[in-house]
């Protein structure tokens, strides 16, 4: 094989992203050997979607180590100055030394004689410069920010947060509210144009209140999230046309996080910290009941089924901070299956509609509803809807038996055996996961109380079909 010449080298360098971060790595580590893997390309790729404008709002959340303050905040800065010596950027870390141990491998990398030789149009203005800021002969530049400093007077282009939270305060939530409130406040103003301008953040999570589930509330944004080990397989982009299967049970990388460290650093940890910075899954204090792992998952939906219901959680009102919610279920073959989720804060009447225009759709054989504050309500106008020979079976009037911790720990053991399967992908798990892995200490835990209700009618609705001794036996379930 020939050897390639400079020329093609650098031209290698200037158009492929990738093996532009190599570069920047072995030039920060001399002697270390480069790990290449998959996910330094899904990065890779998400950055290049910003860099074209198909994205305005990226965030990538992956555990510690894993490079990615070398990719983005390095080697990511350079390679668009590189190309564009005009843009402004800012680079945000929680502590000045952080910002500024950052700002110098970005100059080493610049002052490079290999970067010249790559991007010979870039250039830096070293009478503008300062220990913070690098400025181009072009006006561009990058800055380095630590949260809560001034930015006031400034617009960027880019805004790439890099570990925003000091990951020993970001489980307090006042620490974790001064970082939002600085976001909101200051550093969001910065855009130099708000309607194109974009903004990064890349880092591990670390808590139900931090900035990463803050701004995500706020607007929609491009999410990268991986976890130390695969929990269901998850498709990623790696490239244009390509894409990566990260299996359940696999691991991101074995080599730098192997199962016997991650086992380590759970039990250092504590399962909390452990799901939030391995596993990109936070939840509250008190929380982490539900093992999301147990559930089974589907890519498709079986066409046969035995039935199907909506399994409702009725809110007390619009207002009362609590959501309406209305899952749809399928069963088949001894198995039961999740096929939709819709929650809301809607008004009475707007939740009747509701209700009824999904068991129309669906074709739901019953609707299972908790005889009790907004439910009751819900099952006498429900049950006033449908003629005498349609509400028998379809209206289930649902009087649970335990507190709702219990009844979800009941659940589970439905669940761990395999019998309880949520899709692959739908936009609502977004929702229900966290909700799931929050509960029992959760904000909310609507959708938690519709999913145990409904595991728990589905095991009634077994015994009820084949046992017929059973009450309400064969196929149809009486009202109780």
């Amino acid at each position: 094989m020939t050897k390639p010449t400079n020329s093609e080298v650098q031209a290698l360098l200037r158009q492929f992203f990738p093996a532009f971060v190599e570069k920047v790595f072995q030039a920060l580590h001399p002697g270390r050997t480069f790990e290449d893997n998959w996910h330094i390309h899904a990065i890779c790729y998400q950055l290049q979607q910003v860099a074209n404008g198909n994205e305005r709002r990226l965030m990538i959340n992956v555990p510690p180590r894993m490079l990615k303050s070398v990719i983005v905040s390095i080697a990511w800065v350079a390679f668009l100055l590189g190309h564009n010596p005009g843009l402004s950027i800012a680079v945000v870390s929680h502590n000045n030394e952080l910002a500024f141990d950052l700002s110098a491998k970005f100059r080493k990398i610049v002052d490079s004689d290999w970067y010249k030789a790559v991007f010979p149009t870039m250039s830096g203005a070293p009478q503008k410069d300062n220990e913070r800021n690098f400025v181009t002969s072009a006006g561009g530049g990058r800055a380095s920010v630590s949260t809560h400093g001034s930015v006031t007077g400034r617009g960027f282009d880019i805004i790439i947060l890099d570990d925003p939270h000091d990951a020993a305060e970001a489980t307090l939530q006042t620490a974790c509210e001064r970082v939002t409130r600085w976001y909101d406040n200051s550093l969001s103003t910065r855009l130099m144009d708000p309607g194109k301008s974009a903004i990064v953040n890349v880092m591990q999570r670390l808590s139900v209140f931090d900035l990463a589930a803050h701004v995500g509330e706020q607007e929609r944004w491009a999410r990268l999230i991986i976890p130390a080990a695969a929990e269901r397989d998850t498709r990623y982009q790696i490239g244009p046309d390509e894409y990566y299967v990260f299996e359940q049970g696999q691991l991101l990388d074995p080599e730098r996080l192997s199962q016997d460290f991650l086992d380590t650093q759970r039990k250092r940890m504590g399962e909390a910290a452990y799901l939030a910075q391995y596993q990109q899954q936070p939840v509250p204090a008190g929380g982490g009941e539900i093992d999301i792992g147990l559930f089974q998952r589907y890519n498709t939906l079986p066409r046969e089924y035995d039935a199907k219901f909506l399994s409702i959680d009725a809110a007390t009102g619009s207002q009362s901070g609590s959501y309406s919610v209305i899952q749809l279920y399928q069963v088949t073959d001894g198995r039961l299956y999740l096929c939709a989720n819709y929650r809301g804060f809607w008004n009475f009447p707007t939740l009747v509609n509701q209700v009824r225009s999904a068991q129309e759709k669906s074709a739901a054989d019953f609707v299972v509803i908790e005889k009790a504050s907004s439910g009751t309500a819900l099952l006498e106008v429900l049950w006033d809807a449908y003629p005498p020979e349609i509400r028998t079976k379809l209206i289930q009037k649902w009087s649970p038996r335990h507190p709702k911790d219990v009844r979800m720990s009941k659940a589970m053991v439905t669940v761990a055996a395999g019998k309880v399967l949520l899709p692959e992908n739908a936009p609502w798990l977004d929702v229900l996961i966290p909700e799931l892995r929050a509960f029992p200490a959760g904000v909310n835990d609507d959708q938690v109380d519709a999913l145990s209700q409904a595991v728990e009618f589905f095991n009634r609705y077994l015994k009820s079909r084949y046992n017929p001794k059973f009450k309400g036996g064969g196929r149809v379930i009486a009202a109780w």
